[in-house]
């Protein structure tokens, strides 16, 4: 929100300019909260000290006297990088106007925009009128630098927003045309998918034509390098020494300044700077706010930054990639530095890269929903295992009616044509899956047939409709139409899902997909239980019209106590204990609802598991039998199981508020992630996703899929059962027809999050909202616990 014009006398003049300064984004986050800066640092030492190696961000190395220290830096004689680019910008600043051609720059991490001078005096020669907005996160440097600016810049509207600069990229369309300065080699700080996601992010907020000027420090003799980072004033010293000087003023870690020591050196085979604090002797780092702990032993180092050296050709091919456009290269006399100006191009892919893109999708997931029936036989195609499931055919024929429906209707309406679908035995509000064993349904030759038809329906409307269609063409409700294309793949994947439930009730049969990995084994031991979610706002939910659900939207404020929340799913170790606690005859664990389920059900552990005689535990899956594994997550628990186990555990369901901030949220950011681990799609390094392992990976396999708070496995492996009750988000709008979601409201139905194994990577995201009745057990569905704090 607009904080009002900041005033400063003009020199020479009684008129008094003005700047604005904002905050960036439509909903306000509290971002200049002290106590939210202070718990966002404590998090990033937690999660940066809990890697391998261990990291500490170099985002917290500027403080107020951090600030001061680099100042300091740049002026000493062995620091070339602010000398080379302040040449080059002074030399080539009319060029640079010239080749712009807009009169607004605006500049990410501004700090006091002193180098950014030599650009202002050619953009505003002659009195010419031009705008500048400055974006850093401390506001007091906007405050100071702009308010000189607005005095010594007459024809130059100046602003201002405070803001991380990934929260400000959500700000930039408004001011295009545009010219966008990141400048410094602060591109250097990134590593190879920080820069790509960087340059994607940046990518989607800049407007076709919009330029880029990127400053980098450009590969050249180690020496050189090393001496800039090792200086003989020692300042580099003070300057990685003030982090931890920083932690004990801040965090009350209690560490002794003189037992650590300044490292950095070039690593030539990654062309980078590496800095580190090396601890001359053992150390424990405390984090009590945190719970955590961290021993750091005597010569072990932790690393503080790293400043990477670049090729000016390889990183015009990185942009090209983004949509990036080279326009001209400057460098200074001595080639140490480079300032690339860059254009980005109209990103609309061509008619045949879209259709292609779309065919591809949707062949990867009929490919792999023919895979999992391969190895059926036709009895088992046809026949309904028990009243919560559909016979398979029935959800084959389902895929291939919802697509020739919707590729007919090409989303021109809200709401299903209820005259027709009264007679189709493929409609599911019509027919409940009780009823559906009774249907007249097809054989295999005919399923497939259907699936086959719908299919070419589709390839041919693709077709037709690219070959007419205009860029700005869009579906009812405003979303594009290729969200027709998502839709269609995704509620194919969501099946698919569903027949492997099927499949894995089916009593009798031995089942061997044609592709089987087994679950990952940990990669790391967690070294604590939970995490601390401190108090504040946060952004739920998505705007995202290309392919999110109706359910998932609008984003919208919530705020939040402070809270805790497991850093891993609850594992069969775990729930064992509960089990033979004798967690299933204790009354006072259970809520009404869930003792009678109880009762009625005679369950006395999960689905799938089974006690030998000699008081062992395996498990059943798949035509497969194997001792229960302790360390993976439980599965196949309902809601009523799942919140006794919390209750017996002294603990509680999470809200699934409370579990998409301990997903998405990045605190220091001020932005939700659209994965745990960042924006970058899911890999296999990441999560357990895809219909691959047909069990659940071990806890602790995917450390490189933690959130920013530190949780593991909140997409992939089980879906996890929450506390909240399926309802609409403030301002919900049915999208493309109310029986997605809006008939489900109010019905009973728990929601769950995070996707499973049997979850395809298309319909998996942190938005995702998955709902079941809480007595529901057939879903690969289990949990984690979370408390108040």
């Amino acid at each position: 929100m607009p904080a009002g014009p900041l005033r400063a006398p003009r020199r020479g003049s009684e008129v008094t300019p003005a700047f604005s300064l904002e905050r960036a984004g439509r909903l306000a986050l509290g971002l200049d909260d002290p106590e939210l800066t202070r718990m966002a640092f404590a998090q990033s030492v937690a999660r940066g000290l809990a890697s391998h190696p261990r990291t500490l961000s170099c985002r917290y190395l500027y403080d107020a006297e951090g600030g001061a220290i680099f100042d300091r830096i740049t002026e000493l004689p062995e620091y070339y990088l602010t000398r080379c680019e302040a040449e080059i910008l002074r030399t080539y600043s009319r060029k640079l106007r010239e080749l712009a051609g807009c009169r607004t720059l605006v500049e990410l991490g501004s700090g006091s925009s002193m180098k950014t001078r030599h650009l202002l005096d050619a953009w505003t020669e002659g009195g010419a009128r031009a705008t500048y907005v400055a974006v850093d996160i401390c506001a007091p440097a906007i405050e100071e630098a702009c308010t000189q600016l607005a005095i010594d810049y007459p024809s130059l509207d100046v602003r201002g927003i405070a803001a991380p600069y990934e929260q400000a990229f959500g700000e930039l369309a408004r001011f295009s045309p545009l010219t966008l300065l990141f400048l410094g080699s602060s591109v250097g700080n990134l590593d190879a998918p920080e820069l790509d996601e960087f340059l994607e992010r940046l990518a989607s907020s800049l407007s076709p034509g919009d330029g880029f000027l990127l400053g980098i420090d450009l590969v050249k003799d180690e020496r050189i390098l090393e001496a800039a980072y090792n200086d003989s004033a020692r300042l580099s010293d003070a300057f990685t020494l003030n982090l931890f000087a920083r932690m004990n003023r801040e965090l009350g870690t209690r560490l002794n300044l003189r037992e650590i020591e300044h490292v950095a050196y070039y690593n030539a085979s990654l062309e980078r700077i590496e800095i580190y604090a090396r601890f001359k002797r053992e150390a424990w780092i405390e984090l009590p706010e945190l719970g955590r702990s961290f021993r750091v032993a005597a010569g072990e180092m932790v690393r503080t930054e790293i400043s990477r050296k670049f090729r000016a050709a390889d990183v015009q091919a990185t942009a090209a990639r983004h949509g990036f456009r080279p326009v001209q290269t400057f460098t200074d006399r001595g080639r140490n530095f480079a300032l690339l100006l860059m254009r980005l191009e109209r990103r609309r892919p061509s008619r045949e890269s879209r259709i292609l893109a779309a065919e591809r999708e949707l062949e990867a997931v009929r490919a792999r929903t023919l895979e999992l029936i391969a190895p059926l036989a036709d009895e088992d195609l046809a026949r309904q295992v028990c009243p919560l499931m559909s016979p398979i055919v029935w959800d084959l024929g389902h895929i291939a009616s919802f697509e020739a429906q919707w590729i007919g209707r090409g989303l021109v309406t809200s709401a299903l044509d209820r005259d027709a679908d009264e007679n189709d035995i493929y409609n599911p509000i019509v027919h409940p899956r009780a009823v559906r064993g009774s249907l007249y349904l097809p054989d295999r030759p005919g399923a497939l047939e259907l699936l086959q038809r719908s299919r070419c329906g589709t390839l041919a409307r693709l077709r037709a409709r690219e070959s007419t269609e205009r860029p700005s063409t869009s579906t009812a409700g405003g979303a594009p139409d290729g969200y027709l294309y998502a839709m269609i793949a995704q509620h194919e994947a969501q099946h698919s899902e569903t027949i492997l439930q099927t499949i894995e009730l089916m009593e009798g049969i031995s089942y061997e997909p044609p592709r089987r990995g087994e679950p990952r084994d940990a990669v790391v031991t967690l070294d604590a239980q939970e995490a601390i979610i401190p108090a504040g706002p946060f952004v739920m939910g998505t705007d995202d019209r290309t392919v999110a659900y109706d359910n998932e939207r609008p984003a919208h404020l919530v705020t939040l106590e402070r809270y805790r929340i497991d850093l891993a799913p609850v594992s069969n170790g775990d729930f064992l204990a509960f089990v033979e606690d004798g967690g299933y005859r204790r009354r006072e664990l259970w809520t009404s609802d869930g003792w009678r389920w109880l009762c009625s059900s005679g369950v006395s552990h999960p689905s799938g598991w089974a006690r030998e005689p000699d008081g062992s535990w395996h498990q059943q899956a798949f035509g497969r039998r194997r001792d229960l594994v302790l360390r993976q997550p439980v599965i196949h628990v309902c809601w009523y199981e799942a919140d006794a186990y919390a209750r017996w555990a002294g603990k509680r369901l999470p809200t699934e508020a409370e579990w998409e901030k301990a997903a998405a949220w990045d605190l220091e950011r001020g932005v939700a992630r659209r994965y745990p681990w960042g924006d970058l799609p899911p890999s296999d390094e990441v999560a357990n996703l895809e219909q691959r392992t047909f069990a659940p990976s071990m806890v602790g396999a995917y450390p490189l899929g933690r959130s920013y708070f530190g949780c593991h496995q909140m997409l992939g492996d089980v879906w996890e059962w929450t506390a909240s009750d399926f309802a609409s988000y403030p301002g919900f709008v049915a999208f493309p027809y109310p029986e997605y979601s809006a008939v489900h409201f109010g019905r009973g139905y728990k929601v769950l999050r995070g996707g499973s194994w049997a979850t395809q990577r298309l319909a998996m995201r942190n938005t995702f909202r998955n709902w079941d009745l809480p007595e529901r057990r057939q879903i690969f569905a289990g949990f984690r616990c979370a408390a108040d704090a």
